[in-house]
């Protein structure tokens, strides 16, 4: 069948207007503070929990049948092949690439792990409505394939550690902030280390920060310091408090004045506490300082100085627990529409071991698989391969299997798929709506010029180029080897299609909850060039696909 050009551009935009409609209702919802945050984690939950579970359950029962259950080890194979070949290039775009160190692991799981879930659904179901798919069995075929490509993802993601190396990026040797956007040289990187070991090559001194370039200028004029009267330096004198550091023995009852406080000594020391102590006037200025009399508190929780520029309160906890706080902010800023359900079961795998038997530490990989989408999944297939119990659902009598009916003449347990099918419904538009709001929640850092620009140029282009070619030559290569049927368009167009997905916004998620101070400015951005990008590549990429078939 000759297909014009005008047909392929027109399937591969119209199902992507009703989908950017939804992102955009999400947006402007949340811009106009209309869609709160309690009310972005409420629906998350409910489209992870309830309406995809149901969207898997009622497409699987009656699409899947023992004849055509074979198409489920391709559509493995393939969706482990897109996963590996996206690690290899995140690899290379991170030796190749400035990155900043904290986001060395972060990008190289950014371009392997994909969005297997709420956009190929929304683009498979409408596209599959049109020719030259069959109206009536392709959009459940082809949610089914989608569904395997989701728990393969589930599977190396949580199950095989993919989200648990995230928190390689926030180590305690990793730095962190502006010394993490510091420049290394490709000696520097995990790969080029060891190229530069075995070459014996000696690296580079490491390139200064801007911080550090500003410090240099102010000090090769040090006259500028210098200037100024007399008067003016006993008036700062009066107006300037001295902080001063106490040790305070746990043992012992006299404090001592142990030394002026730095920001070294207040990070190697963290048993000290502050003391800010207004120094006498200029008259008495020569006077040195004292033993600290009795009647300084010891042990002071705040300390003030009313007459200096420093009004502020300083709070002297020495141990500033970042990570205690970081989930709950994380959680609250970041809103995420996949699978919110496995937060807790990631916080409860950080817990310290002794906390855990060894018996819990063992299952714990495999309680990320116990999430409603696998279980929706496992129960579905078998209800879909055997016959007689297939009856109970739906009308198996094409297949072979019984007649059974209920008093309308239905199958006995046609409710239950009634049910699932009438939930089901939610299950796109809600998701592209909270995926929509998520992106309106995006803090971008400033400068623009602060980010790896040439790093996210190269993932996007890698995500959504690169692997599409490779995705479509694989597919049409398994065709040529009978492993996938020649009619079978469902599963051909879906391999193809998902070849050239975006991230997987789920990574935002774990990665906040392993960030110190729950900065993940820079995934973001990475995340809005690839969905920006994503309405020329998908269109493309569908009319490559109907054209293939």
């Amino acid at each position: 069948m000759t297909v014009s050009a005008a047909f392929l551009i027109y399937s591969g935009i119209m199902p992507l207007i009703k989908t950017f409609a939804a992102l955009l209702c999400g947006y402007v919802l949340v811009r106009m503070d209309m869609f709160p945050p309690a009310a972005s984690r409420g629906a998350s939950l409910i489209s992870m929990n309830v309406a995809l579970p149901a969207l898997i359950f009622a497409n699987i029962v009656p699409s899947f049948t023992p004849s055509n259950v074979s198409a489920m080890g391709p559509v493995v194979l393939i969706a482990m092949v897109y996963m590996l070949m996206g690690f290899v290039m995140g690899i290379i775009i991170r030796e190749l690439c400035y990155v900043p160190r904290n986001f060395w692991q972060g990008i190289v799981i950014m371009t392997g792990m994909s969005n297997w879930g709420n956009l190929p659904n929304a683009i498979v179901m409408s596209v599959t409505k049109l020719p030259p798919f069959d109206p009536a069995t392709d959009p459940a075929l082809g949610v089914s394939y989608v569904s395997i490509f989701t728990v393969c993802y589930h599977i190396v993601f949580w199950m095989c550690g993919a989200a648990s190396s995230l928190s390689w990026d926030y180590l305690p040797g990793v730095p962190q902030g502006e010394e993490a956007e510091r420049r290394v040289s490709w000696k520097e990187k995990p790969i080029g280390r060891l190229v530069a070991r075995m070459l014996r090559l000696s690296s580079p001194p490491p390139a200064p920060l801007p911080s550090e370039l500003a410090v240099k200028d102010e000090e090769a004029f040090p006259s500028r310091d210098e200037k100024g009267s007399i008067e003016t330096s006993e008036q700062s004198s009066v107006q300037s408090p001295r902080i001063v550091v106490v040790e305070e023995p746990q043992e012992e009852n006299d404090v001592q004045l142990t030394s002026r406080i730095s920001p070294l000594g207040m990070s190697n020391n963290q048993t000290r506490r502050l003391t800010i102590v207004i120094p006498p006037s200029p008259r008495r200025g020569s006077v040195p300082p004292t033993p600290m009399r009795p009647s300084v508190p010891p042990t002071p929780r705040f300390a003030t100085a009313p007459s200096s520029p420093l009004r502020s309160v300083y709070p002297i906890s020495p141990a500033r627990s970042i990570a205690a706080i970081t989930p709950i902010r994380t959680i609250h800023s970041i809103h995420s529409l996949e699978d919110p359900v496995a937060i807790a079961a990631l916080i409860e795998q950080s817990a310290p071991p002794q906390h855990r038997s060894r018996i819990a530490r063992f299952f714990a990989p495999f309680a990320a698989l116990l999430k409603p989408v696998t279980i929706s999944l496992a129960i579905s297939l078998p209800i879909a391969l055997i016959t007689p119990l297939k009856a109970l659902f739906v009308d198996a009598t094409a297949q072979g299997g019984p007649h059974w009916h209920g008093p309308d003449g239905r199958p006995p347990l046609a409710f239950v798929m009634d049910s699932a099918q009438f939930i089901d419904t939610i299950a796109v538009p809600l998701t592209l709506i909270l995926l929509g709001a998520s992106f309106a929640r995006i803090q971008l850092p400033n400068p623009l010029s602060r980010l790896p620009i040439m790093a996210m140029l190269s993932v996007t282009l890698a995500k959504m180029v690169i692997l599409p070619v490779i995705g479509v030559v694989v597919v049409e290569a398994m065709v040529r080897g009978r492993l996938i049927p020649e009619d079978a368009k469902a599963e051909k167009f879906v391999a193809m299609l998902l070849s050239g997905t975006p991230a997987a916004v789920n990574q935002m998620i774990v990665s906040s909850l392993y960030a110190p101070d729950g900065d993940v400015d820079t995934l973001s951005a990475f995340l809005l060039v690839q969905y920006v990008f994503m309405s020329i590549a998908s269109a493309a990429l569908t009319a490559v696909a109907l054209l293939m078939l």
